[in-house]
Formats: structure tokens, sequence, C-alpha cells
């Protein structure tokens, strides 16, 4: 009984033992048969996509062209394709005949159909004309991640939309590509429409560029005056994100941010100092006698009107923009008065878009140094220790045009996970009322007759009038001669007149005049979003 016990026990175990060998045996089978299968195939990668960067109504603003790219299978009938084709078109292409492994060439304008080759119509990133170059940014050389800009910024969430193009080849015992069989197409997320929305509007910005084209160094700005999102933002000379070595030598410092960067205001800052002195009083009909200058305690401050503009009131002062008239009521408000309603709309505060792109602050005086007399002139009519950034100044100007309310810049909409719809809105700040409707309405009044018939008649319109103010701001920063002073040139206002939409504020770095420089692309850019939104 024992005996036979012992055999059953014995003769399970041996079967057992079959049983975890024979398991084993064909586990390392499937284990040798993967290897050998990855070993005899290999991939190409054909093209690499992220998430896409969108207008406010969800066009794309990258991704927008496309690019050629031909995968090659080294074999006879493929290079004998790219030899005919590059002597029909002249174009050059890469013929390698003792590569065994497949590559890509890209053609500029050959497509090139044989047996070898596989033509795809892949994307390219940033277009030959990319819009708002210095908003969207662009990659690290490796093309992995962003490097600068919305890019940069939303970077993580850009590459959850990432997908590939890839090929896959099978090879023959001696690794080379096999010429019978076609590669296989894998594509993981290819083009996925997620993505990041911003404010901006495609057509508004292709408006707002092409008006500043022939500008050398300077920037644009347009503004929603009611919610303060940027619907434009340019800046020139702008880089290009396809060739960044070659803006790198541009000694104009493309990649600077003109748009975002803070610089002197001059005449424009006369309607802050024209709002606290309406929010304290001062009568818009107060008549105001300019001889040609005015004396602030020992300090001579003149007129560009040398002879004097005669009796004022404030709608003629902004007419003539008369550096007298807002000394003398910068004198009667007070320059700490300014200083406060110039803090309340946006003065000497960067604009936060994500916590990689930021506006500079801007500077403003002191209160002790506002104690003195001359400091105050100077503040007065936009001199001394006040540099603003052109969005600072569309801020100003969208609380004249909205009826007084304070709005904050907003550069992100949103983010959309199909390109169709946007799910998640970034915040939204509700405006604050820093002047009362009658300020509002005054200083719109005046800024319509400054381009019906003042200092601002070249940024009229050709379609429906607009409010604006001129501004040639001093620098204090001398050219190579040392005697030439470098002035900029301003044209801050909104558009249309009868109901505000838009501030539009354009600077021309060393323009010298805003009348004959700024104003006029004022007017282009008017007339581009009268055509493609009004």
């Amino acid at each position: 009984m024992g005996r036979r016990t012992a055999a059953i026990y014995f003769t399970v175990i041996v079967l057992f033992t079959g049983v975890l060998c024979r398991i084993y045996a064909l586990s390392m089978g499937e284990s040798l048969a993967s290897v050998a299968h990855t070993q005899s195939s290999y991939l190409l990668d054909v093209d690499n996509t992220r998430g896409i960067i969108y207008d406010c109504n969800l066009k794309p603003l990258v991704g927008t062209q496309r690019r050629s790219v031909a995968a090659i299978q080294p074999s006879p009938e493929a290079f004998t394709a790219l030899t005919q084709a590059a002597q029909e078109t002249g174009e050059s292409f890469e013929i390698n005949e003792k590569n065994t492994k497949p590559y890509l060439i890209e053609p500029e304008e050959t497509a090139v159909y044989a047996k070898g080759v596989e033509m795809f119509d892949a994307v390219k990133r940033y277009g030959s004309w990319q819009l708002a170059p210095h908003i969207i940014g662009y990659l690290n050389p490796s093309k992995t991640d962003g490097a600068a800009g919305i890019e940069m910024a939303y970077n993580a969430y850009l590459k959850q939309h990432s997908g590939s193009l890839r090929l896959c080849y099978r090879l023959d015992a001696l690794g080379r590509a096999m010429p019978s069989q076609s590669p296989e197409i894998l594509m993981d997320n290819y083009q996925d429409k997620g993505g990041v929305a911003l404010t901006l509007d495609a057509d508004i910005q292709r408006a707002a560029e092409r008006a500043m084209q022939d500008i050398e160094k300077g920037a644009a700005v347009v503004m929603d005056v009611n919610t303060g999102d940027i619907k434009a933002s340019v800046s020139v000379p702008a880089y290009d994100p396809n060739d960044l070595a070659a803006s790198l030598k541009n000694p104009a410092s493309p990649f600077v941010n003109r748009a975002f960067s803070q610089y002197s205001v001059g005449s424009t800052f006369k309607l802050v100092t024209a709002a606290a002195a309406l929010e304290n009083g001062f009568g818009r009909y107060t008549p105001y006698v300019c001889n040609g200058y005015i004396d602030v305690d020992g300090h001579r401050f003149n007129c560009h009107w040398r002879t004097g503009h005669g009796q004022l009131d404030l709608e003629g002062a902004i007419e003539v923009s008369c550096n007298p008239f807002f000394i003398h009521l910068g004198l009667q408000t007070g320059g700490k008065r300014i200083a406060s309603l110039a803090r309340d709309m946006g003065f000497g505060k960067a604009a936060v878009f994500s916590e990689d792109i930021r506006t500079q602050s801007g500077t403003m005086p002191r209160d002790d140094e506002l104690e003195i007399p001359a400091a105050v002139a100077n503040f007065s009519f936009g001199q001394g220790r006040l540099t603003a950034t052109p969005i600072q100044i569309a801020q100003m100007i969208s609380t004249i045009a909205n009826g007084g309310y304070a709005v904050t810049p907003r550069l992100v909409e949103g983010f959309t996970e199909d390109g169709e719809i946007i799910h998640q809105h970034t915040t939204i700040y509700a405006p604050n009322q820093v002047i009362n409707e009658r300020t509002s309405r005054v200083l719109r009044e005046a800024l319509l007759s400054n381009v019906l018939k003042g200092s601002g008649k070249e940024a009229k319109p050709m379609k429906r009038d607009a409010g604006g103010k001129t501004a040639s701001a001093q620098t204090g920063i001398y050219q190579s001669d040392g005697e030439t002073e470098i002035v900029h040139a301003w044209f801050a206002g909104y558009y249309p007149a009868d109901t505000p939409l838009y501030a539009i504020v354009v600077l021309v770095e060393g323009g010298d005049s805003g009348s004959d420089v700024a104003a006029p692309v004022f007017k282009e850019i008017a007339d581009g979003i009268y055509l493609s939104k009004l």
C-alpha cells in the first residue's frame, strides 16, 4: 500500500514538473519571437505634433501650413526616381546608396511617386508669415518642449495633446528594409485638436501686423474696451520662429516684445491728468490762456507752440496738446491725486498672463517726489519718471471709452479638447469703476473732436469715426551724434466712436511725430477692423 502511494506521488511530481517545463518553454518561445519581431522591424519617425494654439474663435494660429515629407526605402527603384526628379526640377535630394535603413527627405516643391518612396503631407508648426510670434513663442532645438511664449507657459498642456506619425518597415536577416513589403503606417494621436485658446482675434491680429509692416521698431495693441481682452499684440521687428539663428543676428533686437515693454509715454498721459481734474471739480469749459510757456517755481516749461495758443478750454487743449494747459491743470489737481488715478487704471503694475508671461510694470514717480511742483509739472504732461507699456496705455483708453471702468488685461481665453468648444475659461475680472460716466463722456467727446479737427486728423478711419490722442514722447536718450534726442511717436484711441469696442494703441520708436507717423497706422488698423468685423 505504501509503495503504491509513493509511486503515485512520484508520478504526479514528474507530470507537474513536465507541465512547468512546457509552460516555461512556451513563454520563452513567445519572448524570443517578440524579440525576433522587434529586431526584424524598423520604426521611422515621420512627423510629431503637439496641441494647437487657437485664437478666440478657435481659428488655429499654428499648424496652418503643410510641408512635404518623403520616406525613402533604399532601393534601386527609389534612387532612380529621386535622380530623375532632381534632373527634372533642379531640386537636390539626399541620395545615399550605402544607407540600408529608411530615411526622410523634405522636398521643397517636388513630389516623388515611386516604389520605395512614401509621400506625406506633414504639419508645419509655424507659418512662413507666423502671426503673433512674440505671443506664440517657439520650441527648443529638439522640438520637444516650448522655450518661449505660450509654447513654454502652457507646455505641459500642449504636450498632453502630442501625437506622432511613424512608419514600420520589415527588415531582412541583414537588417535591410524589405522592398517587397510596404511599410505599416502608425498614427498615435496624430494631429490632435486639443490645445489653448487665446483672446487674440486672428483677423484683427493680421490687420494690425499689416498696418505695422513698414515700421522699423514699435508696437501695436488692440484691446476689448469692456473686458480687457487683448485682440492683437504686435511687436516689430518680429523674429522668425523657423529661423531663430538669423533673428539672433539682427541688431534691432527682434526677440524683445515691445508691446510688453515700458517707454516714455508723453502726451497720452494728459488724459489721466484731465480725468483726475474733472473728477475733482474742474470744469470742461474753464478757460486758460497759453502764452507759450509756464513758470513753475522758477522752472520754465515751454509749449511746443512758442508763441502760445491763447485762450483754451479742455477740448481745445487736447486738440492742440498744449503743455502749459495740462501743467496748470496738474498743479491745480495735485500730483498725488493724478498718481492715484493712474494706478487705478493700471499704471505702475505689470499685467500677468501666466507664470512665464507678463509685461513690464512701468515706472511712476514716488509720492514724496510729487510734493515738488516741478515734478508735478513734468508728470502732468507725461514726462519725468513716468514710463508705461502699450498694454497700460490701452487700459487707460479702455477706461475712458467704456464709461469709466478699469479693466484687467487677459491673453488666454481657455482650453479646448476638440478644437470646437472652449470647455475651461480663464478668470475674467470684473471691471472696477474709477471715474464717473460724465468724465468718460467728456473725454470721449474731446478725443473725437481731436480726430475730426485736431492733431489726430490723420487717424480718421474711412468708416465710422474714432477718438484718440497723439504724443511725441521725449526720452532723454540721444542718437549717436549726441545732439538729436530720440522721440517716440504714439497714437492711442478707441474705435468706433459711436459705440466704442476697441482700444487701439500704436507706438513707433524714434518716430518723432505721433500725428504724422503713428496716427496713420491707427487709421489702417481701424479700417482693417471695420472690414473684418464691423
